[in-house]
């Protein structure tokens, strides 16, 4: 397989910019309000099921708190649909320890106002809901390139920039639902050709199906360009759904492991077994961590770590991982 660091170096330097939010200011969309995120919920007539929901819950005094925060706030007919998809008469019929954690998706720990969705055109935030594994929080997808800012490639904003003294309000009209891996694989726009390889390119195994499964899962995933850098490879493969399904399968098999690995996790010289069978193993060095893939190629980057789904996590790397095809 034909090495590019031109093109590896390139790659950690634009996906660096995509890291996992943590932190964001206020400086756009207006002055705060005197009114905390609760106060201003209940003045609106069109939040009345989220604030019953969060006085179900008890996360009142957690968003009266001083924050800051930014809530994505589900319209009544939100919760709705909702509730009718999940076949809840009411609010009050949700079990609790659900109806909190669904609250939590949709709420961020920093203020992130409208413009600044923009200016970060496509990104990661940490909600406080709870991931699968004990002290992880669940990611948030965000795409801002249309004409309007979606989240997780389902809710939209309707109403931007309602500013409270504790934070920021941007009114959905949907309930986002828990991620899973394949939620951020197939809405992410760097991993398109990825989500063309599990799913129309390998009709013999159900990927979708796997990867929004219980799991949890952890998936290393190429993005675009390492997919470009593969296909370079061979004359004959000018797409993904080019390479032979058999090959293809292995491939992506190599990419997934079993469990909820996280970076912090990672050690020097650890290894993980992947569902193809063989190992990958990792080395840190001045912070980098890079992975020997099953065919020995070993200048593989992970360059954006800890994207968290409920059912596991996705690490972005550098170029795709071969398996040893001499067994």
């Amino acid at each position: 397989m034909r090495k590019n660091p031109i093109m590896k170096h390139f790659l950690i330097l634009s996906f660096l910019a995509l890291a996992v939010l943590s932190c964001n200011n206020d400086d756009d969309g207006g002055s705060q309000s005197g009114e905390n995120i609760v106060e201003l919920a209940i003045a609106n007539p069109n939040l009345s099921t989220l604030v019953e929901a969060l006085e179900i819950t008890g996360l009142v005094t957690t968003l009266e708190g001083p924050g800051p925060f930014t809530v994505l706030a589900p319209t009544n007919a939100a919760f709705d649909l909702f509730l009718a998809t999940g076949n809840f008469p009411s609010i009050n019929d949700v079990p609790v320890d659900v109806l909190e954690q669904v609250l939590l998706n949709h709420v961020i720990g920093s203020q992130i106002n409208a413009a600044n969705f923009v200016t970060l055109s496509r990104n990661y935030a940490e909600t406080l809901a709870d991931g699968p594994t004990t002290g992880t929080k669940l990611s948030l997808y965000f795409n801002a390139t249309g004409a309007a800012i979606e989240f997780n490639g389902a809710s939209k904003v309707i109403d931007a920039d309602v500013l409270a003294s504790n934070g920021v309000i941007h009114t959905v009209d949907t309930v986002i639902d828990f991620p899973t891996v394949m939620t951020f694989i197939t809405n992410d726009i760097n991993f398109q050709q990825l989500t063309t390889a599990l799913t129309t390119a390998t009709p013999g195994t159900d990927f979708a199906a796997l990867l929004s499964g219980t799991g949890p899962f952890t998936v290393f995933a190429p993005a675009e360009i390492a997919f470009d850098a593969l296909l370079a490879t061979n004359d004959n493969w000018n797409t993904v759904s080019d390479i032979d399904e058999d090959l293809l399968t292995a491939v992506l098999q190599h990419h997934v492991s079993n469990g909820n690995l996280r970076s912090e996790a990672i050690t020097d010289e650890s290894t993980v077994t992947t569902l193809e069978g063989d190992d990958i193993t990792f080395s840190l060095s001045l912070g980098l961590i890079t992975i020997t893939d099953g065919s020995g190629n070993s200048e593989i980057v992970l360059a954006v770590a800890d994207l968290q789904a409920a059912n596991g996590v996705i690490h972005l790397i550098t170029e795709v991982m071969i398996p040893d095809t001499t067994n």
